[in-house]
């Protein structure tokens, strides 16, 4: 399918058979359905990314991998400064301008690109944000270098990588490669942390946080909801089935993985001032009687 010349998840659809949906990988299905695609942790996620990082009033910032625009457009929501979101899917770019059109979202622009040959100029961005979408491209070194390239002199890169805790059994790990469309690492924390770490730069938040396990129910009303929206309601009833099935058949696949796996809140700085590590190390402290 050329996704080049679709406007809307409804024309696309319009050109596959149910069969051929029943056989699509999951950013397609995501595409196709207009599903949030939101980040790790929802909008929670990123507010706590604007908490940390404390982006300046007016300065752009970019996400890598919008989609259909979750992310970019809770930023936008909060900031007083131009987002661009970038991805490389035109079916999940106009879904997202237009859901920021009808919630008068107006410092929010969604660019076509490809987030290991980004579209900008070295330096443009004050805060670059890019949840888990790096797992998913060929050459994390080069997507991160990107990511780099684009930020400016005490600019911050806000990652959210998924990562495994424990391993995953090898029939679970190929099937999310398989639904994904991607191959799929088992990679660790310490992965991200040091594939994002770079000269220069330093890690100044680093937030983990664990999956909860979410049941079947729960699963199939999220996946009601997806479906319900406008834009699937005049299409065939065999096709919005197939969505459906395929829907719930990755969030109860995703779901099982995710209790392998964390993910974390990582900022990294460039250009800090005061990079040295502190020696003797604080945590919260726990309530004491005399």
């Amino acid at each position: 399918m050329d996704t080049a010349t679709i406007a809307t998840a409804a024309e696309a659809i319009d050109r596959l058979s149910a069969a051929e949906i029943r056989a699509l990988d999951f950013s397609r299905v995501v595409g196709l359905t207009n599903e949030p695609n939101m980040p790790s942790g929802g909008g929670e996620t990123v507010r706590r990314v604007l908490q940390l990082a404390r982006p300046r009033p007016g300065r752009p910032v970019l996400e890598v991998g919008s989609n259909t625009g979750y992310t970019s457009i809770e930023l936008a929501s909060w900031l007083d400064a131009p987002v661009t979101g970038l991805d490389y899917n035109p079916v999940s770019n106009a879904f997202a301008a237009d859901k920021a059109q009808r919630a008068g979202i107006d410092n929010v622009t969604f660019v076509l690109g490809d987030g290991q040959r980004m579209p900008f100029e070295d330096k443009t961005f004050d805060l670059v944000f890019c949840s888990n979408v790096t797992s998913f491209m060929t050459d994390h070194e080069k997507a991160i270098g990107e990511y780099y390239r684009v930020l400016s002199a005490r600019g911050v890169l806000a990652a959210v990588p998924i990562y495994y805790r424990t391993a995953p059994p090898e029939s679970l790990r190929s099937a999310v490669e398989e639904a994904i469309g991607v191959p799929l690492k088992v990679t660790d924390k310490d992965y991200w942390a040091d594939m994002f770490s770079s000269e220069g730069v330093s890690l100044v938040a680093d937030e983990p946080y664990e999956y909860i396990r979410q049941s079947s129910e729960r699963i199939n009303s999220y996946v009601e909801t997806v479906t319900r929206q406008p834009h699937l309601e005049s299409q065939p009833a065999e096709k919005v089935a197939a969505l459906r099935e395929r829907l719930a058949h990755f969030y109860e696949l995703f779901d099982e993985n995710l209790s392998y796996c964390g993910y974390s809140i990582m900022l990294f700085r460039v250009g800090h001032p005061n990079p040295e590590p502190v020696l003797h190390a604080t945590r919260p402290a726990r309530p004491t009687s005399l």
